[in-house]
């Protein structure tokens, strides 16, 4: 699964962090072209820690709740504290769905 972080909030909500992560390599790449690949991405997250705190914003293509991959982001950001993973899609009026 391949999942970008879009914004970044423990920053001050300043940063702007654009880099894809490669669930199969496991690692992330900071790339220019990430941005581009924006437009495919149908699915926008947001990742928590337990008090409800939005810590990261980022996209993916789809998110498949029976697919341990989904849990891709929120495994990652497990190691700055998040606990929680909402969904929706991109530019949706819908409420947040927990993964």
């Amino acid at each position: 699964m391949r999942w970008i972080i879009i914004t970044d909030h423990i920053d001050d909500g300043n940063a702007v962090n654009f880099g894809q992560f490669d669930d199969e390599s496991r690692h992330y790449q900071n790339e220019s072209k990430v941005a581009d690949t924006l437009a495919t991405m149908a699915t926008e997250f947001q990742l928590l820690d337990d008090d409800g705190v939005v810590y990261f914003e980022g996209r993916t293509r789809f998110i498949n709740q029976s697919a341990d991959l989904a849990f891709a982001p929120l495994d990652w950001a497990e190691a700055y504290g998040c606990t929680e993973l909402r969904y929706r899609p991109v530019r949706s009026d819908e409420p947040w769905k927990t993964l």
